[in-house]
């Protein structure tokens, strides 16, 4: 099946949105209905998917603590998420003891932005709980940039 239906399509599919990409595929309103339908629940997520392997994804870093890879649905020219090997469900959960990987994440979101040319600038979003638009439970970062980005967000 994930030969015939290809990397797009089974991130899209993962996301819930079969074929469809952009603003159109995961609009601000749709994300918070997402959002506020999405109960935080232990078990596997679309990125705990991705780092055993088993869901494919355009990968633009790797190491023992991250990775960083393309969003499925983009809202902006460049945009990609930062995630930690090891699952944290949310930003407002995190101890002391998290600080060292927190950094790294955004050390990794910086090199990354670098890497993907945003010399101009970009935005690092975390969005947290269902207020928040958080709709997957693993702390993530998006950073998005490659076009001026308005304010305020949301």
């Amino acid at each position: 099946m994930a030969a015939a239906m290809g990397v797009r399509g089974l991130l899209a599919r993962a996301w819930g949105r079969p074929g469809q990409r952009g603003l159109a595929a995961r609009g601000p309103g749709e994300e918070v209905e997402r959002a506020q339908r999405t109960a935080e629940q232990p078990g596997p997520t679309v990125f705990s998917r991705i780092l055993d392997g088993s869901l494919p994804a355009h990968l633009l870093y790797e190491d023992d603590q991250c990775i960083a890879f393309r969003d499925a649905a983009p809202q902006a020219p460049v945009h990609f998420l930062v995630i930690p090997r090891r699952p944290l469900a949310r930003i407002s959960r995190v101890a002391e003891s998290d600080a060292q990987l927190l950094g790294h994440l955004l050390v990794v979101a910086s090199q990354t932005a670098k890497a993907e040319g945003l010399s101009e600038g970009y935005r690092v979003v975390i969005n947290e709980g269902k207020h928040g638009a958080q709709s997957v439970y693993h702390l993530h970062l998006h950073v998005l940039g490659g076009r001026q980005l308005g304010w305020p967000p949301g």
